[in-house]
């Protein structure tokens, strides 16, 4: 121990005699180790963290893959929902378990001293808290005796964060009664610090028993409805392998009883629906509320880091090979004295880690701040609010064992470089030996050459998100965004029935047609590219359907001349009008895909179509549109239905407006009408369709922005690799150049001769970098969109631009070495 606090000490003292040197690989290190911290520790919340509960590693998420319905195959893609009867039946009688609760995410519309705000929440089971543990900062939790009878109990629990955002912290709001969609609600608690429920990624506003679903989401399937998956299911378990025995013997009852309903199941798809089995997944880290999205750019970004933390690695590593260059007599001496060899590795690897501690150090504060501003530039939401910059004991571990990694990764290979026995050439003080051997040379040229490969790795991957993104922003979409402005409105949430409803929305939609550079007006039920189109089973007069096809269609409720407001082009029949209402004969609009599929060779005019819900009631096909995107901007097109918004029940709307000029400039004027038709009403997502699509486009356009700026700057420091190492070579081949040139060698021969050496090492890099850069594309192609994973333009571009900076690089040096006097060069030592 006295020998390593000794090393300290020199390491110390010998890095500030060089206060350049430590400078730069400090700030190297910090901008590594800082960038890897900061998305770590998103990451880190955002996917790998476990939840703030009693023993995490206890908790089991219940899944379900496969087909979700019996009497049609829907195309759910969330296998982690089940219907409140299935919860029951596991709560009440699956064994080995130390309680089964579950949960369902939603909006609400809160009053809290006349002021309406839309806020986010949940509805729990009763023993929610008791089962996972948590505790209260005030008041007290929900219980089960608040989840036993619909309607009953009429009690909230705030989260910690919401409470102190809306009410200021004040512990008298305990026991006072806010309205939740216009019912009343007595607050009980406050959940403790830190708690966000069981979604990563996100922070709800609130808690409410599960059996307050009617006033907390009107409109909505009953809790008796064993066909409506809403619920996510988590298990505390207290015998792993009777929990899951116990659970899948009540999973296949309960299918058992599910298939029974579906007459018309054949056979042997009745034995893969009742047979399918349930899993116990881990839950100790929650269930993603983080888009898909979302959680692959930060994977790409963690990548990013990591590689450009190579990068710094193998320039500082350069520049200890440089330092310990210029140490090699003194490295001697102290071989001549007796110092072992490892005793000299040790002492170079204790400067080396010094080193990088203290850049990791530096690096926490790049992480903060890099945190800070990467969580601005993501769009506000549910699945974004949970997340936060501040750095906590985890982060800070992981900048510790980084720094250690990193501290003997390019420590490593200088001291065992450093450290060879070279007593005697070393000794005889001449400039040429203590300049160092080839070995020096080789491991430096090894070290950029490596840089070459990671920088031109990122410039790939730069450019297959560009040419991704490229396309993205490029596609059609169907419709028309520009001049368009959107906002949402939810009454049901404010106790509106149906009727009131459409009443409102036709007020709404004349006040805002009266406006100043209004050109029109309409809504759905469910907006664009948000991802939340409703889907049905369907039946199609004098269609009959092959075994086991997917009779589905997405749809969406729409208003009057909808398809002209949004500008989709009507291909055959007419638009939707105000007669289109409850007293009309129901009628529906259907787009190419499903005139295509289902019409083939007939006008799909006047053809009748029944929904899965009311099979008995037909729907006349009155018009045909174009194919346009709903889901999101990356979705194939699919069959899909539209309705009026006037036959269906409608709680909620987005409505669009058209404008003659900035759409943006109505948003004053929109917001205006709403406080004069119902001030009590939230208005929320009001903003232009092309705001939308870039919201749409967040992920895709940061990790094109960042891999493109991690590729440049690695380049950059590629490129300086590359400079050191040739300036180095020239000075120390100063003799043998002023040689050649006093024999006749030209300027451009020795040009040619350094330029070769640049380009030989380069070049390897490059075909190194070219065989993973295939490996790399394979990973990142289900991240792209409509772009080759061997896109010869992005890998002939890239390829081009490390070249060129490469002899850019080395050219400057061999032009110096071309300028050489064969007079001084034959006196240099």
């Amino acid at each position: 121990m006295s020998t390593l606090w000794q090393d300290t000490r020199y390491a110390l003292r010998s890095l500030a005699k060089t206060p350049v040197f430590t400078g730069v690989a400090v700030i190297s290190l910090a901008l590594g180790i800082g960038g890897n911290s900061a998305v770590f520790s998103l990451m880190d919340q955002a996917l790998l963290r476990a939840l703030p509960v009693k023993n995490p590693q206890e908790l089991v998420l219940f899944s379900s893959p496969g087909i979700r319905s019996g009497w049609m195959q829907t195309n759910y893609d969330d296998q982690y929902v089940f219907s409140y009867p299935e919860y029951r039946e596991f709560r009440d009688h699956a064994a080995g378990f130390n309680g089964v609760i579950a949960h369902f995410s939603t909006f609400v519309a809160m009053n809290w001293k006349g002021q309406t705000d839309r806020i986010y929440g949940e509805m729990v089971s009763g023993n929610y808290f008791e089962t996972l543990g948590t505790q209260t900062a005030i008041g007290r939790t929900l219980t089960p005796d608040d989840d036993r009878v619909p309607g009953q109990q009429a009690v909230v629990v705030l989260s910690y964060d919401f409470w102190k955002r809306r009410f200021g912290a004040d512990p008298s709001v305990l026991n006072q009664t806010v309205d939740i969609n216009a019912h009343p609600m007595t607050v009980v608690g406050v959940a403790q610090p830190g708690f966000h429920g069981l979604g990563r990624g996100e922070a709800p506003d609130f808690y409410v028993p599960m059996m307050m679903r009617a006033q907390v989401a009107p409109g909505q399937e009953g809790l008796d409805n064993i066909h409506a998956m809403w619920l996510n299911i988590f298990g505390r378990v207290s015998s792993p392998g009777m929990a899951s025995g116990s659970a899948n013997s009540v999973w296949h009852s309960l299918r058992e009883r599910e298939a029974s309903d579906f007459h018309k199941m054949s056979a042997a798809r009745r034995t893969k629906f009742v047979n399918q089995p349930l899993l116990l997944t881990p839950g100790g880290k929650g269930i993603s509320g983080a888009p898909d999205g979302l959680a692959s750019g930060m994977i790409a970004m963690m990548a990013m880091v990591g590689l450009l933390l190579l990068i710094a690695c193998a320039n500082v590593a350069n520049l200890l090979i440089a330092r310990a260059s210029g140490r090699q007599k003194e490295i001697a001496v102290r071989f001549a004295l007796g110092a072992s060899r490892l005793r000299i590795i040790r002492q170079l690897l204790v400067e080396s880690v010094l080193l990088s501690v203290v850049g990791g150090a530096a690096g926490l504060l790049v992480a903060e701040w890099t945190s800070a501003a990467l969580l601005r530039l993501v769009p506000p939401g549910p699945a974004t609010d949970g997340l936060t910059s501040s750095l906590d004991g985890r982060v800070l571990l992981f900048a510790l064992v980084l720094s250690l990694a990193c501290g003997v990764l390019f420590g490593l290979a200088p001291a065992l470089q450093a450290s060879r026995r070279e007593l005697a050439t070393t000794l005889k003080d001449q400039a040429t030996s203590v300049g160092g051997g080839f070995g020096h040379v080789r491991l430096r040229k090894l070290l950029v050459a490596s840089q070459v490969a990671l920088s031109l790795l990122l410039l790939i991957g730069a450019g297959l998100f560009a040419r991704s993104l490229y396309n993205l922003k490029s596609i059609d979409p169907g419709f028309r965004p520009a001049s368009l402005l959107q906002f949402s409105m939810q009454p049901s949430l404010n106790g509106y029935s149906n009727a009131k409803a459409h009443e409102l929305y036709r007020r709404v939609r004349e006040e805002i047609s009266a406006l100043p550079g209004v050109f029109a007006v309409s809504g759905a039920s469910s907006p664009v590219l948000a991802g939340d189109t409703d889907m049905d089973g369907i039946s199609i007069a004098g269609y009959t359907p092959k075994q086991d096809e997917n009779m589905t269609s997405r749809m969406n409720a729409v208003g009057p001349l909808y398809f002209g407001t949004m500008g989709i082009p009507l291909l055959l029949g007419r638009d939707f009008q105000l007669g289109d209402d409850e007293n009309a004969p129901k009628v529906a609009v259907v787009n190419e895909s499903f005139a295509a599929k289902y019409f083939a060779g007939i006008s799909p005019l006047g053809q009748r179509i029944a929904l899965s819900e009311e099979p008995k009631k037909l729907i006349e096909v009155v018009g045909v549109v174009r194919d346009s995107k709903h889901q999101n901007l990356r979705e194939k097109a699919n069959p899909f239905v539209y309705l009026p918004y006037l036959q269906q029940t409608a709680p909620s709307m987005t409505f669009y407006v058209r404008s003659r000029q900035d759409a943006t400039s109505l948003a004053g004027a929109v917001r205006g009408v709403l406080k004069r038709v119902d001030p009590n009403l939230p208005l929320y997502d009001i903003m232009t369709v092309d705001h939308q699509i870039d919201e749409l486009l967040f992920t895709d356009r940061f990790v094109a922005f960042l891999s493109t700026a991690f590729g440049v700057l690695a380049t950059l420091l590629a490129a300086i690799g590359l400079y050191g190492v040739m300036a180095y070579m020239v000075v120390r081949r100063t003799r043998e150049i002023g040689i050649r040139v006093a024999l006749g060698a030209l300027p451009g021969m020795v040009v040619r001769m350094v330029m070769g050496e640049v380009l030989a090492f380069a070049l390897g890099g490059i075909l190194v970098a070219l065989l993973a850069a295939f490996a790399l594309a394979r990973v990142l192609n289900s991240q792209l969109f409509s772009v080759s994973k061997f896109d010869p333009l992005v890998f002939a571009g890239a390829t081009l631009a490390i070249a060129l900076t490469a002899a850019l690089a080395g050219y400057l040096p061999a032009s110096r070495a071309a300028r050489v006097d064969p007079l001084i060069a034959l006196r240099y030592e």
